[in-house]
């Protein structure tokens, strides 16, 4: 094997997986932290330091960056249209938000109904209003957690886990898509570690969290139903249950509980992220997520583009070749998948 075919495809005429991922992570945290530092600048003039204000607009100037950088990384490195991170069938776009966001609401509800039941919090306070005023507070977290959820998503499910699978591709659909997950999953919750009050406990349970974004990604080849419950598990967390968010506190929400719960449940002051009490709300999204698959696809399948790129500059002859490519179709028989004439992958009973 030559030492050039390590680093890159023939095929595909371009790096390989590994070398997309390491290049693609050094430059979309370039452009995060770029971002970071103009929106710092820029900040200072308009609200004070360390203030969630600051906060918000910091966060806008990193997600900025970090959604140049992607974009930089799909034309550049992967070589691909966007769209490929998962920007396909805009038609359903608004039913998977919507739905992404109620499945996340149900999720959290259930985690506090839980905390509640169980005598570990207690309801203290209602419309609680930080210095900026609720409203204020409520647009701020709002715009915060939407761009938050936005960014989040598209670099770890649409960069990270969409490489993985490619790059193991040769291995079997399954293990690809596990790998893919497990990959994705684990260096959310390592990027998450940063956070204030982080430990190895809240890594681990967002990293299980993860996992139900990545599914719904998985499932229908789409990040729209990824974002929706990612935005809305913050904001139901954070805004309507005054619970930290990654360790986050927020100035103006609705609901102010007092929570004295086991520290291994209730996630202390890093909040549900960092306690079993997050994993259930993981696992009630999981299953919505897969429910919701199911009712509206018919069945629950790998989506075939998840292993197969669209990549730029190549003829329909050419991309038609790379699909049609003898690994690609091993992937298929050796996973006992079934493909149905309209190119879906559907997992056999």
């Amino acid at each position: 094997m030559h030492i050039r075919s390590l680093v890159w495809n023939s095929v595909e005429r371009r790096p390989r997986a590994l070398v997309r991922l390491l290049i693609g992570f050094v430059v979309i945290a370039t452009f995060a932290v770029v971002g970071t530092i103009v929106a710092d600048l820029v900040s200072v003039a308009f609200v004070q330091p360390l203030s969630f204000g600051y906060l918000v607009l910091t966060t806008l100037g990193l997600g900025l960056g970090a959604v140049i950088g992607a974009l930089v990384v799909a034309r550049y490195i992967d070589q691909r249209p966007v769209t490929d991170y998962g920007f396909r069938e805009r038609k359903v776009w608004g039913r998977d938000l919507v739905v992404g966001a109620g499945l996340a609401l149900i999720a959290q509800t259930v985690a506090v109904g839980v905390a509640l039941s169980a005598g570990w919090a207690v309801v203290v306070d209602t419309i609680v209003a930080g210095p900026e005023g609720f409203i204020l507070g409520l647009v701020g977290a709002l715009l915060l957690f939407a761009v938050v959820g936005f960014y989040e998503e598209l670099v770890a499910r649409g960069v990270v886990l969409k490489n993985v699978a490619e790059g193991f591709a040769n291995y079997g659909t399954v293990p690809a898509v596990l790998a893919a997950i497990i990959v994705s999953s684990v260096v959310f919750g390592i990027v998450h570690s940063a956070n204030a009050g982080a430990s190895l406990a809240s890594v681990v349970v967002i990293a299980v969290i993860a996992i139900t974004v990545a599914a719904s990604y998985v499932l229908t080849g789409r990040l729209a139903l990824a974002i929706g419950f990612h935005t809305s598990w913050n904001i139901s967390m954070g805004v309507l249950f005054g619970q930290p968010v990654s360790g986050i506190e927020l100035p103006a929400h609705i609901l102010a509980l007092e929570v004295t719960g086991p520290t291994s449940w209730t996630g202390g002051a890093f909040g549900f992220e960092a306690g079993f009490l997050g994993v259930v709300a993981g696992f009630v999204g999981l299953v919505g997520v897969i429910t919701y698959v199911y009712v509206v696809e018919g069945s629950l399948r790998i989506d075939p583009g998840l292993l197969v790129p669209t990549l730029r500059g190549r003829s329909d002859e050419e991309s038609a070749g790379i699909r049609g490519d003898s690994r690609v179709d091993d992937v298929y028989a050796e996973s006992n998948i079934d493909v149905g004439h309209d190119g879906s992958v559907t997992l056999e009973k």
